[in-house]
């Protein structure tokens, strides 16, 4: 017979168990869930169609691609609807911000060639 398992997600008994592939998380060895809601879990992000991190707002219901996504200024919208087939859904807009700095050219200090460190004034005076 072979070994039993609560399921992670109702607590039924079931004989599945998967380990993590890197190993002990969290002091578990793997996760065990019962057919009924690995099912459930598999219909459910199979329904959810999740668009991930795309450039344009893509409707998950109808694949419709909003050119204009550019227009729309929340950050988050649980009913936002498609202008092509009008059917609701959750919509969340991501924003990322880099930064790049560097020195100005007209700041470079008199004589230097690039062949030796920049030292700040006061250290040029110890």
């Amino acid at each position: 017979m072979s070994d039993m398992y609560a399921c992670d997600l109702c607590g039924k008994p079931t004989p599945n168990f998967k380990p993590w592939t890197c190993g002990p998380i969290a002091g578990k060895l793997g996760r065990s869930w019962c057919d009924d809601c690995e099912k459930r879990f598999e219909r459910e992000h199979a329904w959810e169609n999740e668009q991930w991190h795309k450039d344009e707002i893509t409707c998950p219901w109808c694949g419709y691609v909003d050119t204009d996504s550019w227009e729309f200024e929340g950050e988050y919208d649980d009913a936002y609807e498609c202008p092509s087939c009008g059917k609701p859904f959750i919509l969340e807009r991501i924003i990322d911000i880099t930064y790049t700095s560097k020195r100005r050219v007209d700041d470079m200090p008199e004589g230097w060639c690039g062949d030796e460190p920049i030292r700040d004034e006061e250290d040029a005076d110890e």
